[in-house]
Parts: structure tokens; sequence; C-alpha cells
């Protein structure tokens, strides 16, 4: 894969549940040598369903044919806000890797969606969409969900893009920016 190829960071905002009915999501779209190309900022609702047309917007914006690739921090944002990677996918043809460092506990979830919303199946229908896969590099294990790119495909775009430990640096940058916007700090550590 050459440098110049682009990949959109995603990841959300931190929030307080029992207060917080929005949050925001932030792209942060990044050459593969971890050049800053462009920021794209949306909101979405804490535990609503809007994560997926949030992101579709971001990736109309003024960057739309430079995104190359998506990697986001998860796939639920703003607690169960949960983003559809095969729509979003099947809507750009823009491969997408979902990362998160530890195993999700499917049953867990499933049960806390059951339990505390009246949509539950489509939001577990969502979540059995997709397959969760291992992967493993210097000793490190991510958990990543691929759609529109291979597994292995996916495991060399998060080594070239990670710098250090074990979250690709589009991803971090999301994090940290996010961060940032909702509690006004300049600087913070993921």
């Amino acid at each position: 894969m050459k440098n110049g190829l682009r990949v959109l960071g995603l990841d959300d905002g931190p929030f307080n549940r029992n207060s917080d009915t929005k949050t925001v999501m932030v792209g942060v779209l990044m050459r593969l040598n971890s050049y800053v190309e462009g920021i794209s900022t949306g909101t979405i609702t804490v535990d609503g369903m809007d994560s997926t047309e949030t992101i579709l917007s971001m990736l109309n914006g003024r960057f739309s044919k430079d995104i190359n690739f998506i990697m986001s921090n998860g796939i639920t944002f703003g607690g169960f806000n949960i983003m559809d990677i095969q729509m979003i996918n099947r809507s750009t043809g823009i491969p997408i890797i979902s990362i998160t460092r530890k195993k999700p506990d499917m049953d867990s979830m499933f049960s806390a969606l059951k339990l505390h919303f009246s949509d539950y199946m489509e939001r577990t229908a969502l979540l059995k969409s997709t397959s969760i896969n291992k992967i493993e590099y210097s000793g490190k294990a991510l958990y990543v969900n691929c759609c529109g790119i291979s597994v292995n495909d996916a495991l060399y775009l998060i080594k070239k893009t990670t710098i250090m430990g074990n979250i690709p640096e589009p991803v971090r940058m999301a994090h940290l920016i996010a961060t940032a916007i909702v509690s006004g700090e300049s600087y913070g550590k993921t």
C-alpha cells in the first residue's frame, strides 16, 4: 500500500449517560505516513441509532473522494449507538475496519440491549451481522470487524498506521480530539 492512501479514523467523545443526550463524533483523515489532511465532526445521540447516518454525512464532506479506508474505535458509539458497517461499505464502497483492544462480551451486550431498548432486535441483528476476528502482532492482540477488506489486509493497514502501542494513529487522533472537544482539554493521553 502506498503512503498516499488515506484513512479516516473515527471515535466518539466521552459522555455522561445520566445527563448527556448527545456527544461528538470526530473523523481524522490521515495518510499512511501519519500526515493529517483533515478533521470532520458530527453529533450523535447517546444510546440512539444515528451513528451510521452521522458517519455517512461526514463521508460526504469535502474530503469524500480522498478516503480509501475507514478505521473506527469499535462499532458502538455514545453507548449503544451501533454503526452499520455493512451499510456504510455498501453505500460508499469504502472498506471499514472496526478495532477494539478487548474482546467484546457479546452475551452481555445482547442482555443489556434486551433489558434497556425496545428496538433491541434491530440492534442485536446489527451486532450479529458482524464477525469479530482476533489479530495479533508484536505480542499484542486486537479484535476487528472488517467489511470490504480481508483480515490480512486489515492487519497490514493496522501495522502501517500504528506508531506506538496498538491503536492506529488515525483512531488515536480522533479519540484525542473528541475528548478535547467535550472536556475542553488541549492535551490528553489515550
